[in-house]
C-alpha cells in the first residue's frame, strides 16, 4: 500500500499569501484609478479574491484533522491560517466600505496606504518563502524585519492622515467615513505584522 503523502503546510500558507498580495494589487489599482460607478463590480472582484483564500484555509484545517504528524505544532498552523486570513479579510473590508460609504474621490493618503500594503504583504509573502527551511535559511530573520519596518511606516502614515482629516475636513459624514477607512488602512498593515511576529514565534520554538 502507497503511503500517504503528507500535507505541505508551508506551500499551503504561500498560496494564501500570495492571494493576499493579488488582493492588495487589486486595492491600489482601484484607488489610483478610482472610478465609484464601478465599485459594486470590483468588490464582487475582491470577494473573489478573499473566497479562494478561504478555500485554501478550508484546506488546511482539514489536512489537519486527519494527519498525526505536522513538521510545527498543531496550533501555530492553526494561528499563522487565521493570522493570514486576517490580511485577507481587512483588505476586503477596506473595499467594502469604499462601496458602502460611498466614497466618491479617494485621498491620497489612501493611495500611500495601499502602496503600503502590496510593500507589506510581498514582505510577508518573502517570509513564507523561507518558512520552510527557516532552521538554514540567512534571510528571513531580515525579511521579518521588513514587515515590522513598513507597519511602522503605516503608523507614521495613519498619524499624518487622520490629522489632516480633522484639521481640513468639515463635513462630519466624510469624517466618519475616513476615519473608518484610514483604521482599516492601517490594521491591513497591522495584520500582517502579526502574521510576521507568528512566524517569529514558531522560529523561537523550534531553534
Amino acid at each position: 500500500m502507497a503511503r500517504k503523502k503528507a500535507n505541505n503546510y508551508f506551500h499551503m500558507f504561500v498560496g494564501m499569501a500570495e492571494d493576499a498580495i493579488q488582493a492588495a494589487q487589486l486595492l491600489e489599482k482601484t484607488a489610483k484609478s478610482y472610478n465609484p460607478d464601478k465599485m459594486e463590480k470590483m468588490v464582487k472582484s475582491m470577494h473573489e479574491i478573499e473566497h479562494g483564500a478561504d478555500m485554501k484555509k478550508h484546506a488546511i484545517i482539514k489536512a489537519l484533522a486527519s494527519e498525526f504528524i505536522t513538521p510545527i505544532d498543531r496550533e501555530d498552523i492553526v494561528s499563522l491560517t487565521w493570522e493570514l486570513d486576517d490580511v485577507l479579510d481587512l483588505i476586503e473590508e477596506v473595499y467594502q466600505n469604499f462601496y458602502m460609504f460611498n466614497i466618491l474621490e479617494i485621498k491620497p493618503y489612501a493611495i500611500d496606504f495601499c502602496e503600503l500594503i502590496v510593500r507589506s504583504t510581498t514582505a510577508m509573502k518573502a517570509c513564507f518563502d523561507e518558512f520552510e527551511n527557516f532552521q538554514k535559511s540567512k534571510t528571513i530573520a531580515g525579511k521579518l524585519i521588513e514587515v515590522n519596518v513598513i507597519e511602522e511606516l503605516a503608523d507614521s502614515l495613519y498619524a499624518k492622515a487622520m490629522r489632516e482629516l480633522y484639521l481640513k475636513e468639515k463635513d462630519p459624514i466624510k469624517i466618519n467615513a475616513w476615519s473608518a477607512l484610514y483604521d482599516k488602512l492601517e490594521r491591513a498593515c497591522d495584520r500582517c505584522e502579526h502574521v510576521a511576529d507568528a512566524i517569529e514565534r514558531v522560529i523561537t520554538k523550534n531553534s
